[in-house]
């Protein structure tokens, strides 16, 4: 008999001889192993030990792990299935898409600005400088360049797009210290990067000059930027208020009616080329809506 416990939830998983697995589940979600297993045979002592290499080498421990795939239980070897997708992406890079990351972010960003008593733009311009601007960018522009070839219809898209970080560089070049772009001038450096076709072309234009601003009070906050900046915010924010803390919108009967009014103007917004986007028009959405509610903002 064998046993392992679920860091998350200390359950307890016993293994017997081939007899299969004894526990009393939590309610919840388990991280012992990924929801793909298979308890087919698949395979042979060479297919466990790649599979061990493979998690291992994106940092996974696997002593303990080692042992029991090692151990004469078909149950325990065979864990982890010869196809299995999440090893499979981990094995070609390292890179799983986590939306749900973006999302808390970008929300606990809005609340922030939505509760500075000086109103929306005014707290941005007092938290966020032009350092910090070209840095999330590059952030972003490095996801977006993974999400490419690997999820082309990630809902991201729509908000940094390449239009948009390509004006927003563009603009921030005026900004950073001439020094650093050795031999080539600002006007050189922006027509390069105006001139790429593609996320990967514009990261690798953008890493190959180093951007340094020396004047850390520096406060220009690029035009397209802060539009960009409104519409992930106010869209997410929007959906996380109305799913999970009961915000019903003005005119709309419940939560179903509401997140149908926020995808309608959504694909109103994003009819439109990027150049022409108004996204201010969802913050009013948000903004108009929270100041008609009484809505109290907890994050």
């Amino acid at each position: 008999m064998s046993e392992i416990r679920c860091p998350v939830c200390q359950t307890s998983f016993s293994f017997s001889d081939g007899t299969g697995i004894t526990t009393q589940l939590r309610e919840g979600i388990h991280y012992l192993i990924p929801e793909t297993i298979r308890n087919e045979n698949h395979g042979s002592s060479h297919c466990v030990t790649s599979r061990l290499e493979t998690l291992k080498s994106v940092g996974v421990n696997i002593d303990a792990l080692q042992g029991l795939m090692q151990a004469n239980n078909s149950i325990i070897v065979n864990l982890f299935k010869e196809d299995d997708p999440i090893i499979a992406e981990l094995s070609k890079g390292g890179f799983i898409h986590n939306p749900e990351l973006f999302r808390r972010w970008i929300c606990a960003q809005t609340f922030r600005l939505l509760k500075d008593p000086a109103g929306w733009t005014a707290a941005v311009r007092k938290h966020y400088n032009t350092k910090y601007v070209f840095k999330q960018c590059v952030r972003e522009l490095v996801l977006l360049t993974k999400l490419a070839t690997k999820s082309p219809n990630d809902l991201r898209f729509n908000f940094f797009t390449l239009y948009d970080l390509k004006r927003i560089f563009s603009d921030l070049v005026d900004y950073a210290n001439a020094g650093y772009f050795r031999s080539t001038t600002k006007e050189e450096l922006k027509d390069k990067i105006m001139r790429t076709s593609s996320f990967a072309n514009l990261l690798d234009v953008i890493r190959s000059y180093r951007f340094k601003f020396t004047n850390k009070t520096t406060n220009h906050l690029p035009r397209e930027w802060l539009n960009c900046f409104k519409g992930a915010g106010a869209y997410y924010t929007l959906q996380n208020i109305i799913r999970t803390h009961g915000l019903i919108l003005p005119d709309c009967s419940d939560m179903d009616e509401s997140l149908k009014l926020v995808e309608k103007w959504f694909k109103a917004i994003t009819d439109y080329e990027p150049c022409q986007r108004r996204w201010d028009i969802m913050l009013s959405i948000l903004t108009n809506a929270i100041k008609q509610k009484n809505f109290e903002l907890q994050y």
